[in-house]
């Protein structure tokens, strides 16, 4: 246990954990699409999020999850990702992932950095339905979890990059935002662009 009680750790992926290219413009890249991908992140609302999926769902017939990430070569990892969620792990405290992107995506990152759950976009290969995640999820996802670990919202740290993510950020006992400016109005622990094995010794800290 944690000097503060911190006992779960909810990581937005795509700019938090990953930091340059979002995972699906890695994914666009090796499939020749990286230009209209660039487009579609451009995205706003769920009518046109949800037409962007359905395009990106359409690149990936035919292909699997372990297909389109054979290996994770170039893959945009945060600077000090493993290094910092050993440091969660063998401290004790548990770590989920939220995400809109891609639950493929997402599940073999959890994998990489032993995150216990995640939230994301489920897309089945077969038949190309889409479940989609939305940034409001994110909240009832991490306090599912409190309410699983028989945890206040006290015990939780929450880490993102964008306004998608404040209502988790709100709901969480220890907020840090590593996006570039804070959003109006709030009062996170501000760690822009931060290694990921300073955010991990902040979450130790509290």
């Amino acid at each position: 246990m944690t000097n503060n009680q911190i006992k779960l750790a909810v990581f937005d992926v795509d700019g938090t954990l990953l930091r340059g290219d979002t995972a699906c413009l890695w994914i666009a890249r090796r499939l020749s699409k990286y230009d209209r991908m660039l487009e579609l992140e451009q995205s706003r609302g769920k009518p046109d999020v949800s037409a962007a999926r359905e395009e990106m769902a359409s690149w990936y017939r035919g292909s699997t999850p372990d297909a389109l990430l054979a290996d994770l070569e170039g893959f945009p990892w945060a600077p000090g990702l493993f290094e910092g969620m050993r440091m969660l792990r063998d401290a004790g405290v548990k770590i989920a992932l939220a995400s809109v992107g891609w639950e493929f995506v997402v599940k073999r990152i959890a994998e990489e950095i032993g995150a216990q759950w995640t939230l994301a976009t489920k897309l089945d290969f077969s038949t190309g339905d889409i479940g989609h995640a939305w940034s409001e999820h994110k909240v009832t996802f991490a306090s599912d979890l409190a309410t699983e670990l028989k945890i206040d919202h006290e015990s939780i740290a929450a880490v993102g990059d964008s306004d998608g993510d404040s209502q988790m950020l709100d709901y969480a006992g220890l907020a840090i935002f590593v996006g570039p400016s804070l959003p109006p109005g709030k009062n996170y622990l501000h760690m822009p662009s931060a290694d990921i094995r300073d955010i991990a010794a902040a979450i130790l800290k509290g």
